[in-house]
């Protein structure tokens, strides 16, 4: 569930355009070199439309954030911001395929479209191997664009044919690399229930039980654990929450949200609708959907959501922006480096445990939380990989 890195004001489209994909290194002259072919490539006789530099934070142990170090270099040459999206939730080459193929824009659309052009940029070999998979794999006409020595040094994986031959299924390809992502996580709590019930949204499918360690819970499809649930609701989710004071779920898609009660066999009436019309005074950025993940307080009556680098909180009772756009990374006083500006996938607070959940990628955070005072730090020894049997 990624956003991009300045381009609110773009919108989905069915256009054709042409893109560049700029793939990052955890060594800083590498970077800049990589980030110099796409600024020569951008100065040529092709008109781009959109360039995503992809790079995680703290990769390999490195101490830059790719994605955001390639940015700030292109606008310093006179890219403008309105055509750059970051990617930084990748470790690696095969996540620069995957995450980038999935990158959205603020309405939950994606940047790169079937039919686009796409240019692959990097001064390595691996290039080649990320265009193929494009190519065959997404109906993008993609093609690699390498300039440089790309003669390779002795700690360098020289075959990264696997990337493209390693795997047939595509769908099958990308669950692995993805897996375990938490695209929804909420708790079902409260004087509605004995016990807390929490649902993870992972890959199709919706795992009951525990917030982190989920190697040992049951699993249900998700028109099986949310009866009642549209067909057109049951991929694709971007966020939910439970509020027990209506016993009510709240799922989002896009720019648009449905409720219903967790026992119902169909959603309430009237819904979907527009995000929009349930929160009154949204900012500008927000408009359009979608929302990245929803954190209930069950204490306050308030929801806090997320969406790219920014999150805000809204009062569930007066359908109003109580605080916020901030930054996501000030959430938290120690923010992890290695989560980068935010881009976070799920949220859930789980006032059983007081206990808040945040994530992102194949990783999580537990924040210690009694639901009243602020939110304080991220609990030591986080974030730790999701445990998925």
């Amino acid at each position: 569930m990624s956003t991009p890195f300045l381009s609110f004001s773009q919108n989905g489209s069915t256009t054709k355009k042409t893109g560049m994909l700029i793939l990052g290194s955890d060594n800083i002259e590498t970077l800049k070199a990589r980030v110099n072919v796409g600024y020569k490539l951008y100065n040529s006789s092709v008109d781009f439309d959109y360039i995503i530099v992809s790079g995680g934070c703290g990769a390999h142990k490195s101490t830059i954030c790719e994605a955001s170090e390639m940015a700030a270099l292109l606008i310093e040459k006179g890219v403008p911001a309105s055509k750059i999206f970051k990617e930084e939730k990748s470790k690696n080459t095969v996540q620069n395929y995957v995450y980038s193929r999935s990158l959205k824009m603020p309405d939950g659309s994606k940047v790169i479209n079937k039919g686009d052009s796409l240019f692959v940029v990097s001064n390595h070999w691996h290039a080649m191997s990320v265009a193929a998979r494009f190519s065959t794999y997404d109906q993008v006409k993609a093609v690699y664009h390498i300039e440089g020595s790309i003669i390779p040094s002795t700690t360098d994986k020289v075959d990264y044919v696997n990337i493209f031959h390693g795997n047939s299924d595509n769908e099958d390809f990308l669950r692995k690399a993805l897996s375990p992502l938490v695209d929804v996580s909420y708790s079902l709590e409260g004087r509605n229930f004995k016990e807390n019930k929490i649902y993870n949204f992972i890959g199709g499918k919706v795992y009951l039980g525990s917030a982190g360690d989920i190697s040992k819970v049951s699993q249900k499809e998700i028109a099986e654990a949310i009866i009642g649930l549209p067909v057109d609701w049951q991929t694709d989710i971007d966020a939910a929450f439970y509020n027990p004071a209506e016993n009510k779920v709240y799922l989002f898609k896009g720019d648009s949200y449905l409720k219903l009660s967790p026992d119902a066999k169909t959603v309430d009436k009237g819904y979907p609708k527009l995000i929009r019309s349930w929160i009154s005074n949204l900012p500008g950025a927000w408009q359009h959907g979608y929302i990245g993940a929803a954190l209930f307080n069950n204490f306050k009556g308030e929801v806090t959501l997320f969406k790219g680098e920014e999150y805000l909180t809204v009062s569930v009772k007066a359908r109003k922006i109580k605080e916020g756009p901030k930054k996501i990374t000030t959430f938290v006083t120690n923010w992890p480096f290695g989560w980068g500006s935010g881009d976070i996938d799920a949220a859930n607070f789980n006032t059983q445990e007081g206990m808040i959940y945040l994530y992102r990628g194949k990783e999580y955070l537990k924040i210690p939380y009694d639901g009243k005072a602020s939110v304080g730090e991220v609990e030591p020894g986080y974030p730790q990989t999701i445990k998925l049997k």
